[in-house]
């Protein structure tokens, strides 16, 4: 089995979609996980990074579940 190689990317991007309601991101049909922050959070430091925080766990615990459970196929 060879190294395992981490990639994590992280954008911020202006949108029109409407601000997610509620604490939770929502999983996109890609895999990534996004929260969309009304304009007003643009310079507030802590909003950005609780929210950001809050955004790349879940894919971070996703990523890691798939990794795993893929493994433990392989190894059988």
């Amino acid at each position: 089995m060879g190294n395992i190689k981490l990639k994590i990317t992280v954008e911020m991007v202006e949108t029109q979609d409407p601000v997610t309601t509620g604490n939770d991101p929502e999983r996109m049909d890609d895999g990534s996980f996004s929260m969309v922050l009304a304009h007003a959070a643009e310079f507030d430091i802590s909003r950005l990074e609780n929210v950001m925080l809050r955004t790349t766990y879940p894919a971070l615990r996703t990523t890691i579940s798939e990794y795993l459970e893929d493994a433990s196929k392989k190894s059988q």
